[in-house]
């Protein structure tokens, strides 16, 4: 191969190389602008729920935030595109639950309780014809099994996908420091103390581990920057947060 043969092909390696970047970059700017468009629908649609009111919001930051205190070798088990539209959309299936159930003041009856644990599949049926979801819909279904196998669909341990068993444990965390029609929420340290005594049996123990050792800045900032976002929607019900 002479030097203007080679210098060619550096030429089309260049270019090949800069329509690569190019991309991938198009690509990756076209999933900020869908996340961006995806958190303020989800905004919207919480804002009127005073029992969620930005809950998927503060779940899907505190997942974000566990995400990057992993270690390198679990973050290689999990998609991070996946996990971030499953922690947006582990809840949108409580759009097919009766507004009677899910805006209730009181505790729920046992038949109303049966009701509410079909939001994971509901929210799977929604989304499955969707392209591109990936592991999306299994971290969906699956978000709230135990590693005990109590959970609604009585997987065990490691055959829960691991980004199933990281939104629970950012799940279980909301669900304590969020007030609620029903209950007041709970101070970080008794909702991470709440968090290790269901470590082993409700929720997985390596990453209960990780989530209680992430700096309390960064998980309040989780809920300042979901108070920030709700201003924005009218339907906001002041004051559902806890802070």
């Amino acid at each position: 191969m002479n030097s203007n043969e080679i210098n060619l092909l550096i030429f089309f390696i260049i270019i090949l190389l800069m329509l690569t970047a190019i991309t991938l970059h198009e690509n990756y700017t076209r999933k900020k602008r869908t996340a961006a468009i995806l958190e303020i629908l989800i905004g919207i649609i919480e804002a009127g729920n005073p029992n969620l009111d930005g809950h998927s919001l503060h779940v899907h930051n505190l997942t974000m935030v566990l995400y990057e205190f992993m270690p390198f070798r679990y973050r290689l088990q999990v998609s991070q595109i996946d996990l971030h539209y499953a922690s947006l959309l582990l809840d949108i299936g409580k759009n097919g639950i009766p507004d009677s159930i899910m805006e209730h003041a009181g505790k729920l009856g046992q038949n109303e309780w049966e009701i509410v644990k079909k939001h994971p599949d509901i929210g799977v049926n929604m989304l499955k014809d969707v392209p591109g979801m990936g592991k999306t819909l299994s971290y969906i279904l699956y978000h709230h099994e135990r590693m005990d196998g109590k959970g609604y669909h009585q997987l065990t341990g490691e055959q829960i996908p691991l980004g199933a068993r990281m939104i629970a444990v950012a799940d279980a965390y909301s669900a304590m420091t969020m007030n609620r029609l029903y209950k007041a929420s709970l101070p970080y340290a008794e909702a991470t103390s709440e968090l290790r005594l269901s470590a082993g049996t409700q929720l997985d123990e390596n990453l209960v581990n990780i989530f209680c050792n992430i700096p309390m800045s960064k998980i309040d900032s989780c809920m300042e920057d979901v108070n920030l976002k709700m201003e924005r929607y009218p339907n906001a019900r002041k004051g559902s947060i806890g802070v």
